[in-house]
C-alpha cells in the first residue's frame, strides 16, 4: 500500500476506534489564480462560455489521485468547492471578459445567443506520481462554434491543452496551488488560441 493510501487508512480507523472524537473534518480547496494577459485588437463579437463537461472518472468533487495508468484514488479529507467543470468555466469567462479583446461575454442564464460559443470537456485533472514526486495535471478539450448568421462549417476550432505542475505528494493544499497554476496556463493558451480563430474567421 502506498504512503498515502496508508494515511487515508489510519484516518478511517482512528475515526472508527475513537467513537468520542470528532469527525474529520473536510477541507475544500478552489482554483484561484490572476488572469493571465492576452494582447491583440479588440473584436465586436460577443462569445459565450458554455458550461464545461468533466470526463467521468473526474466528473464529482472529489479530489483525485493516479498512481499509474490504470490505478486511480481520492483524498479522505479534502475536496474541491465546487465541480472542476464548473470552475474553470467561471475562471474561464472571466479571463475572456478582463481580456477586453470582446464586445461581451457570456456565461450562465441569458437571452442573447452570442456570436460564438466556446465549450469543452476537462480530459483529466488529477494528482499524478512521477519519476519526481508528483504533478498537478490538467487537460482541457475545447470546442468554439460559429453560434449563427453563416451557413459556413460551425466548427472554428477543436483543440487540446494541458500541462502538468511539480507538487508535494499526498499535500492537498499543495495540489490545489499547482492545479490553479496550472489552469492559469491553459488559460492563457485556450485564450490565446481562441482570439486567434475568431479573429481569422471575420470577413
Amino acid at each position: 500500500m502506498t504512503a498515502r493510501g496508508l494515511a487515508g487508512l489510519a484516518v478511517l480507523l482512528l475515526a472508527g476506534c475513537l467513537p468520542s472524537a470528532r469527525p474529520t473534518a473536510i477541507r475544500e480547496y478552489s482554483l484561484e489564480y490572476a488572469p493571465p494577459p492576452v494582447s491583440g485588437r479588440p473584436l465586436s463579437v460577443s462569445v459565450r462560455v458554455a458550461p464545461f463537461s468533466v470526463r467521468s472518472v473526474y466528473d464529482r468533487q472529489l479530489m483525485v489521485y493516479r498512481e499509474d495508468e490504470y490505478v486511480t484514488g481520492t483524498y479522505v479529507d479534502a475536496r474541491w468547492s465546487a465541480n472542476p467543470g464548473a470552475m474553470l468555466g467561471d475562471l474561464l469567462a472571466r479571463d475572456l471578459a478582463t481580456s477586453g479583446l470582446y464586445r461581451a461575454i457570456l456565461h450562465g442564464p441569458a437571452s442573447i445567443p452570442g456570436d460564438y460559443q466556446l465549450g469543452g470537456e476537462i480530459e483529466a485533472i488529477d494528482e499524478r506520481t512521477t519519476a519526481d514526486g508528483c504533478a498537478a495535471q490538467l487537460e482541457v478539450r475545447v470546442l468554439l462554434v460559429r453560434a449563427r448568421g453563416t451557413s459556413r462549417e460551425a466548427v472554428v476550432l477543436q483543440q487540446s491543452f494541458g500541462t502538468a505542475q511539480p507538487c508535494r505528494c499526498g499535500d492537498a493544499r499543495r495540489m490545489a496551488a499547482a492545479m490553479s497554476a496550472a489552469a492559469a496556463t491553459v488559460s492563457g493558451q485556450v485564450q490565446a488560441a481562441v482570439y486567434t480563430a475568431i479573429a481569422r474567421d471575420q470577413p
